[in-house]
C-alpha cells in the first residue's frame, strides 16, 4: 500500500469519527494557537515598544538629571542645584556641532475647562519652541507652534489637540479662540494659536481619553508659562531633553555634556552631580526581556502540546481494538508488519497536522484581535509556523509509533477471531 492510499485510509478513518477527531484534535489546537498568539503578541508588544519611542525620538535622545554623589546621603535639592536656563544656554553653545533638540519640559497637571455648561479637561504641559517639531507624536495641523519670543514673554498661548477643538468650537477654526482653564482654582485665559493631531499613545497616558462628553486631551502651553502656574518663578528646571544630530554617538555625546556641566556649574556642589539617561539603551533590554517571557510562556503553552499528544495516543489505541478485525484481514491478505505501522503513523500524524494547520489559523486570528486592542498588528512570526507546523507531526510520529507498533505485531489468526 502506498503513501496516497494510507493518507485517503486515515482520512476516511476520520470522517467516519468526526466528532472523536476533533476532540482528539483539541489539545494540539489550543497547544499551537497559544504559542502562535504569544509569539504574535510578542512581537506586536515589540513593535508597539519601538514605535512609541521612535515617536519620542528616543533614537537620538540623552536626558540629563541630577544624582547624589557617591556617599551622600538624605541630600535635600535647592533652587540652586538645577539646572538654569543660562546654564542650558551654554551647554547648547559649547555643544552646537551635536545637538539638533533642547527640550524643556513643565507638568503643570490637568487643568478643567467649562464650555456650555460641559466639562472637559486637559493635561497642561510646558514646552519650549523645539519641543513640536522634535516629537513626531505632537504633529501640528493648524496654527503655529510655540515660540521663542512666547516663551521669553511667557504669554498665554496654547496648543490644544483637534479632538478637544472639535469639541470646543464645532464646524469653527479654533485659531484665534479663547479658552478659559482652571487649574488649582485658578482660572487663566489662553489664546488658542495651534491645533495638534489627536493620538492615543501606546505606552502612555497623556493623550489617552477623549470619549463621550468628558474629553480628556493634552494641551501645551509655553515651558515658562507652565513654570508660572507651578510656583517655579525662578525657571529652573529638574531635568533637560538634548536631541542629538544624526551620526552622533549618543555615549559620547551624554559623556560629554555630563563632563562639561560636572567640571563647570557643579564643580562646588557637594551634594549632586549630573547623570544621562539614554532611553535607547533600554529598548534593547526591553525586547530582550519581552522575548524571554514570550518564550517562557510559549514553553508552557506547549506543554499542552503533550497532553494532546497523550490524546493522539489513547484514541489510536482505540482505534487499533476497533479495527483489529480489519488488520487481521490484511495481514492475512499478505500486508507486512511495516505496511500496518505505516497505515497508523499516518493517521496519526494526518490528525496532529490538521490540528496544527487549525491551531495556526486560530492562534494567527486571536494574537491580531489582540494587536488591534493594542493598536498594534504584526504579522506572525514565520519560524514559530515551521516549527508549529514541525512539532505537530513530530507528536504524531511520536505518540502515534506505540499504537501503531502494537497492531503491527497484532497476531493475524488472534486478529481475524476477535468480535
Amino acid at each position: 500500500m502506498n503513501l496516497m492510499e494510507n493518507i485517503s485510509l486515515a482520512i476516511a478513518g476520520l470522517r467516519a469519527n468526526k466528532m472523536r477527531a476533533f476532540l482528539t484534535m483539541l489539545g494540539i489546537i489550543i497547544g499551537i494557537s497559544s504559542v502562535i498568539m504569544i509569539t504574535t503578541l510578542g512581537s506586536v508588544l515589540t513593535n508597539s515598544v519601538n514605535s512609541s519611542f521612535d515617536e519620542m525620538g528616543a533614537t537620538n535622545l540623552a536626558q540629563f538629571n541630577l544624582q547624589t554623589r557617591e556617599g551622600v546621603h538624605d541630600a535635600v535639592y535647592y533652587d540652586e542645584d538645577f539646572f538654569t536656563t543660562s546654564m542650558i544656554d551654554s551647554v547648547k553653545e559649547r555643544f552646537s556641532d551635536d545637538i539638533k533638540y533642547t527640550v524643556l519640559q513643565t507638568n503643570v497637571g490637568k487643568g478643567t475647562i467649562i464650555s456650555d455648561r460641559k466639562k472637559y479637561t486637559v493635561d497642561l504641559t510646558g514646552f519650549n519652541e523645539e519641543a513640536v517639531p522634535s516629537q513626531t507624536s505632537l504633529n501640528l495641523l493648524d496654527g503655529r507652534n510655540i515660540t521663542e519670543s512666547d516663551v521669553k514673554r511667557e504669554r498665554n498661548v496654547i496648543l490644544i489637540t483637534n479632538k478637544l477643538a472639535d469639541k470646543l468650537f464645532p464646524n469653527e477654526n479654533a485659531i484665534g479662540k479663547q479658552i478659559d482653564i482652571n487649574v488649582n482654582n485658578t482660572v487663566q485665559t489662553y489664546s488658542v494659536v495651534g491645533v495638534l493631531e489627536y493620538k492615543l499613545s501606546k505606552l502612555s497616558s497623556a493623550m489617552v481619553g477623549a470619549s463621550g462628553e468628558d474629553v480628556s486631551t493634552m494641551a501645551v502651553i509655553p515651558v515658562t508659562t507652565a513654570n508660572k502656574l507651578t510656583g517655579n518663578n525662578n525657571n529652573i528646571y529638574y531635568n533637560i531633553l538634548f536631541y542629538a544630530k544624526q551620526g552622533t554617538n549618543l555615549t559620547d555625546f551624554s559623556k560629554n555634556i555630563c563632563d562639561f556641566m560636572n567640571k563647570t556649574y557643579y564643580k562646588n556642589n557637594r551634594n549632586f552631580e549630573v547623570s544621562s539617561y539614554i532611553p535607547k539603551d533600554q529598548i534593547g533590554m526591553l525586547n530582550n526581556v519581552l522575548n524571554i517571557v514570550s518564550l517562557v510562556i510559549s514553553v508552557i503553552a506547549g506543554i499542552s502540546l503533550l497532553v494532546g499528544g497523550i490524546g493522539v495516543m489513547n484514541i489510536m489505541l482505540v482505534s487499533v481494538t476497533e479495527r483489529t478485525r480489519e488488520i487481521g484481514v490484511r495481514k492475512a491478505l499478505g500486508a507486512p508488519n511495516s505496511a500496518i505501522r505505516v497505515q497508523f503513523i499516518v493517521e496519526s500524524i494526518i490528525i496532529c497536522l490538521i490540528g496544527g494547520i487549525i491551531g495556526i489559523i486560530f492562534g494567527i486570528i486571536n494574537g491580531n484581535l489582540i494587536g488591534m486592542l493594542i493598536g498594534e498588528i504584526a504579522p506572525p512570526s514565520i519560524l514559530a509556523i515551521i516549527v508549529a507546523v514541525t512539532f505537530s507531526m513530530a507528536i504524531g510520529v511520536f505518540f502515534g509509533y506505540y499504537p501503531a507498533n502494537k497492531a503491527a505485531k497484532l497476531d493475524p489468526i488472534d486478529a481475524l477471531r476477535y468480535e
